[in-house]
């Protein structure tokens, strides 16, 4: 089928992804990393390129958005828009990917797969670059899968074109095109002349993003995400297959460690069966040269940053994985091509949408899962704190968040070094409290791992200080203390 003669069955899915997608689309404010998108598109062009790359960013996705918002506008449904396209495009790829390498049945369930995948459904209602790397991936991927199938004579300029369109937008997309070295090498070793000089013009555009990581981005831009070693791989495969509303979030990995996982154990089981019946069947009739495509991309997409983490200091997370999503999806749609055949197949079949409808359903009844519930705590503080009095905040990130959805507000950096409390500074941060007026002191505190993780901070101003009465509210956490000692008041 490739992109000839469209297959009409392929029509209710695409357009039922596009309605996914516009669902809710504005419901969720801005979380923190769109908040980030939206104060660089609002800077002058070489100031907005300056500030992408010095927080260890590429910009091509900046520059698209940039020029976005110049026709559409830049309210958050405007700018998620964006997302939503490019999210919605990669149904079509996918579904000619797997059309490609193993016909109608298959790209119909690619499509299907693709349109209703939570992964790329969150995703495509943010306002990031991950799904404008997808639907490079996936054109990147259906190329190559054309070649391999003897349906393209060569690897030419539209790949490469391609590639340095990946390698402008993120730098997980080295481990994409680094793959597709060995896997071509592997199977069309006596065609190399059609496909070597593409595949070396991609792998020379590396130094792009090598060199802006290590001239451009400023020493501590970016930050790591807390290793987990190894789980972290199944943890990447469940993300893309299910989303995140059946995960633990971050505050919870944070709080609990692996036990938050404990709740999810069960579903996972599940799909676990699921997909090992699903994988069995594919590696059973696809031809060696396909499943050595689609598995060799898909592991060398997940295996590379985990690698790269043993050596350097990088981060790993479930969003990074999204150059894997055309590889994996065609590979799930080519093994239930084969076992919804069948009665027992079927079942397989159901129990894997059915995890993908119920998690689909939880982001759109929640699409700020697991994020600071930033309009609760804003109706708080709007009929608790005047607006001109001081708020402590003890997290930068939150701080950063804060002062974009509450720009009139005063928000105070403290402590004022950034530092972590633990047992050797909590007294001294305590003692020197500022307060207003010195009456009362409003403290925000979210994202508590980052600044008071074992919450030493909060123990010791419970013991030390009346409370005034605060809210608590998803992710934020805000206490009114007076400046009266509990010891004075009793």
């Amino acid at each position: 089928m490739g992109f000839g003669k469209l297959d009409a069955w392929l029509l209710p899915p695409i357009l039922v992804g596009l309605v996914l997608r516009l669902i809710r689309l504005d419901t969720a404010p801005l979380w923190l990393d769109e908040t980030f998108t939206v104060r660089w598109i609002a800077l002058p062009w070489n100031e907005m390129l300056h500030a992408v790359l010095a927080d260890n960013h590429l910009p091509l996705y900046f520059v698209l958005a940039k020029a976005w918002t110049g026709f559409m506008g830049g309210s958050p449904w405007a700018i998620r828009l964006l997302s939503v396209v490019f999210s919605w495009s990669m149904v079509s790829l996918v579904a000619a990917t797997a059309a490609t390498l193993s016909g109608k049945s298959a790209a119909r369930w690619a499509a299907w797969l693709t349109a209703l995948s939570p992964y790329l459904l969150q995703h495509g209602q943010e306002a990031r670059m991950y799904t404008f790397l997808g639907s490079l991936a996936a054109l990147n991927f259906f190329l190559v899968a054309r070649f391999i199938a003897g349906k393209a004579q060569r690897l030419g300029l539209g790949f490469v074109l391609v590639s340095a369109a990946m390698l402008a937008t993120h730098y997980y997309a080295v481990f994409l095109i680094a793959v597709e070295l060995p896997i071509l090498l592997l199977l069309q070793p006596y065609r190399w002349r059609a496909w070597l000089p593409a595949v070396l013009g991609s792998c020379i555009l590396f130094l792009g993003p090598v060199l802006a990581a290590k001239y451009l981005a400023t020493p501590h831009a970016g930050g790591t995400y807390e290793g987990m070693g190894m789980i972290a791989l199944p943890g990447m495969v469940w993300a893309m297959l299910t989303g995140y509303t059946l995960m633990p979030t971050s505050a919870e990995l944070h709080a609990i460690g692996l036990r938050a996982a404990l709740p999810y154990v069960p579903i996972a089981l599940v799909m676990l069966v699921a997909l090992a019946i699903i994988a069995l069947r594919a590696l059973q009739t696809l031809p060696k040269p396909t499943w050595i495509l689609l598995l060799g991309a898909l592991f060398g997409i997940l295996l590379g940053p985990l690698a790269m983490s043993l050596v350097f200091d990088i981060g790993i997370n479930p969003r990074y994985a999204m150059t894997g999503t055309p590889a994996f999806m065609t590979f799930l749609a080519c093994g239930l091509a084969v076992i919804a055949q069948r009665r027992s197949g079927k079942y397989v079949a159901a129990a894997l949408l059915t995890a993908m409808l119920s998690a689909a359903y939880l982001h759109l009844h929640d699409p700020g899962h697991g994020r600071e519930d930033v309009l609760k705590a804003g109706e708080w503080l709007a009929k608790n704190v005047p607006v001109e009095e001081d708020i402590l905040i003890t997290s930068e990130e939150l701080a950063i968040l804060a002062r974009f959805h509450w720009p009139q507000r005063r928000f105070i950096n403290y402590p004022l070094q950034k530092s972590i409390v633990d047992r050797g500074n909590v007294a001294a941060i305590v003692e020197e409290l500022p307060f207003a007026n010195h009456q009362r002191a409003i403290f925000m505190i979210g994202r508590a791992w980052l600044s008071d993780p074992r919450d030493l901070l909060i123990a010791r101003l419970g013991k030390r200080f009346q409370d005034c009465g605060g809210t608590e509210v998803r992710g934020i956490r805000i206490l009114c203390i007076t400046s009266t000692p509990i010891e004075q008041s009793r």
